[in-house]
């Protein structure tokens, strides 16, 4: 009897336990966060609430150091945060996979992020979704998804630092179909990220860039040949990647042109020379014709010609371009075109080239002879920044970082400067909102983050009419030593402002 009467009382006794519903962290204990369980908000421990992060990026391959400096650079952003607290309890994981600078593997990264479900009938909700992309160097031109995707229950939070142009054209549209973050990519493109709703539609929303996109970098370039005395179209030179990234600055070179001086027509067009992506031998043959060209103009002209040389590539193919022009420049053949003293070659790579990269195999290369003495291969080079000089800028974010990198015993660069950057401006997004993180809580934080006075521009900020925080270009010359030299700054609705 007494048995039974035990027995009663434990079958009485409930073991389920149901989570206290809120709506801000602040509705929970101590040590608890407000965040989705299914779909309730109820509170949660926070140490069983990480923030996932994903991010795809080359850290092997012809482009590694790319990769493998933007990845650190998000990565002392997000320890520093961790150290800190986290977010509120919170600790943030950088879900990393390397994508080699392939777009089917960029892809393939984001599918997994994002724990996409492939719908067996549902249109896409984005039209970027189903456009037709541009060859990404295994032919395949077909649409990311002819169904809709959805997130699954193991998707990240938010894409952050994204490296590249290419693998971007297959990777963003997997993350705003199924209505991930898309932030601060490694990329100045405007498709898909900066032409409004041209592209994705209504699902831009889920776009958040930082830096200034490329055809604002071209403007920069184009105003440095117009002050080094280029004159005329014929004098332009594009050595690009034969892709979308190639496209996006040579598009952006052309528009320059029209507004420095007026509008391409009929057969007038900017020369352009294109490498193969990822294959750094295709570059002597593109050198050679653009040698080829130049002469060309030599021969048809008299007096000093000057060339402005826009070069939207990579470190390893830069490097190796100028090297060739220079030696063809100073080779002692073609002694009627006068090259060492008629021709000045002035060059200006994008910010995505790995400046410190571009720098350190110039420097190996030494110098070469010309009838004045010796030339550095540094000489003239330059690159379109768009974040500002780690060896000379004290504002505090940059400070910042230099203290960061310092700590954790590694080399400091441009690339990961921007990584780091980027990992702040998200972080302050976290910080700002109060409650359970969704991508569509994190759109509304980002939009109304106030200004963070990070050094970047006075204008730098978020809006809901604006998803690019910073439109300033900070130009720099590389030394014969390796270092970076300002030489001007350039911001959106401003005239470019010279340090010489």
């Amino acid at each position: 009897m007494r048995l039974v009467f035990i027995a009663l009382i434990v079958s009485g006794c409930s073991t389920d336990f149901a989570p206290k519903p809120c709506a801000l962290d602040g509705d929970c204990a101590t040590g608890d966060v407000c965040e989705m369980r299914d779909t309730t908000p109820v509170c949660v421990k926070a140490a069983d609430a990480p923030i996932n992060i994903g991010q795809s990026a080359p850290v092997s391959g012809t482009n590694q150091q790319l990769g493998t400096d933007m990845k650190l650079g998000v990565e002392l952003a997000l320890k520093e945060q961790n150290d800190a607290g986290g977010i509120r309890g919170r600790q943030l994981v950088l879900n990393f996979r390397d994508d080699a600078y392939d777009p089917p593997t960029a892809e393939a990264a984001a599918r997994a992020f994002t724990d996409a479900i492939v719908s067996s009938s549902d249109p896409p909700k984005c039209p970027s979704t189903m456009m037709y992309p541009e060859p990404d160097g295994h032919g395949n031109t077909t649409p990311i998804s002819n169904t809709a995707l959805s997130r699954g229950p193991n998707a990240v939070l938010a894409f952050l630092g994204n490296v590249g142009t290419p693998t971007m054209v297959r990777a963003a549209p997997v993350a705003l179909e199924t209505g991930t973050v898309y932030f601060g990519a490694f990329t100045g493109a405007d498709k898909i990220l900066r032409d409004g709703q041209a592209t994705a539609g209504e699902c831009s929303k889920y776009v958040f860039n930082v830096r200034a996109g490329y055809d604002q970098e071209a403007q920069a370039s184009m105003d440095l040949f117009k002050k080094r005395g280029v004159t005329s179209y014929a004098n332009l030179i594009s050595f690009d990647q034969n892709d979308t990234f190639g496209d996006a600055g040579y598009n952006g070179f052309v528009a320059a042109y029209a507004v420095d001086y007026a509008a391409l027509t009929g057969s007038q067009k900017i020369a352009r020379f294109r490498y193969t992506r990822n294959d750094d031998t295709s570059v002597p043959a593109q050198a050679a014709m653009a040698e080829a060209y130049i002469a060309s103009v030599l021969s048809s002209t008299t007096g000093p010609q000057p060339f402005g040389i826009m070069m939207t590539d990579t470190y390893g193919a830069g490097a190796q371009f100028i090297q060739l022009l220079r030696q063809w420049q100073f080779d002692g053949q073609q002694t009627t075109l006068d090259k060492p003293n008629r021709l000045k070659l002035y060059f200006s790579n994008v910010s995505f080239v790995g400046p410190n990269a571009l720098s350190d195999r110039l420097v190996a290369m030494g110098t070469i002879t010309t009838p004045s003495g010796q030339m550095p291969f540094t000489q003239d080079v330059t690159v379109s920044q768009v974040v500002p000089n780690y060896q000379s800028d004290t504002s505090d974010v940059v400070v910042a970082y230099n203290k960061a990198i310092a700590g954790a015993g590694a080399t400091p660069s441009f690339t990961s400067l921007e990584g780091y950057i980027d990992a702040r401006i998200f972080i302050a997004g976290l910080l700002a909102h109060d409650g359970p993180f969704t991508p569509e809580s994190l759109v509304t934080a980002f939009e109304k983050l106030p200004q963070l006075s990070l050094g970047l521009g006075a204008t730098a900020t978020f809006s809901s009419a604006n998803h690019t925080y910073s439109s300033s270009v900070w130009g720099t010359n590389i030394q014969s030593d390796g270092s970076f030299k300002n030489l001007y700054f350039w911001t959106a609705g401003s005239a470019i402002q010279f340090f010489e």
